[in-house]
């Protein structure tokens, strides 16, 4: 013969039942973002083309293979501005600066 379960028992069980479905709809939730970042992975977001990464002056830069669009990771049209001292530099500079360095803005 088996015994009832005691309330403390049957709310533990409740609360880790509860605790399992939040942790599978967190991963659920998560490999759905992790598949949409790779469907926009190196594409261009302007036309949806490759992107290709390129070296400039040391800078790796993201090129569309399509429109020819120049992208920027976070950082790198900062660093590219500070290289560059005359003419379109600065120019460049400027709209950089004017873009407020937003972390993961691209230029």
């Amino acid at each position: 013969m088996t015994e009832k379960p005691s309330r403390p028992e049957e709310e533990f069980f409740a609360k880790r039942e509860a605790e399992l479905r939040e942790a599978r709809r967190r991963d659920a939730e998560a490999a759905a973002r992790d598949a949409e970042r790779r469907t926009h992975y190196m594409k261009c977001p302007k036309c949806g083309a490759d992107l290709v990464t390129e070296d400039y002056q040391g800078i790796e830069i993201d090129r569309c293979s399509e429109c020819s669009g120049i992208w920027f990771d976070a950082g790198e049209a900062e660093l590219l501005s500070d290289k560059e001292t005359a003419g379109f530099g600065h120019i460049f500079a400027s709209v950089v600066k004017g873009l407020g360095g937003r972390s993961g803005t691209r230029a």
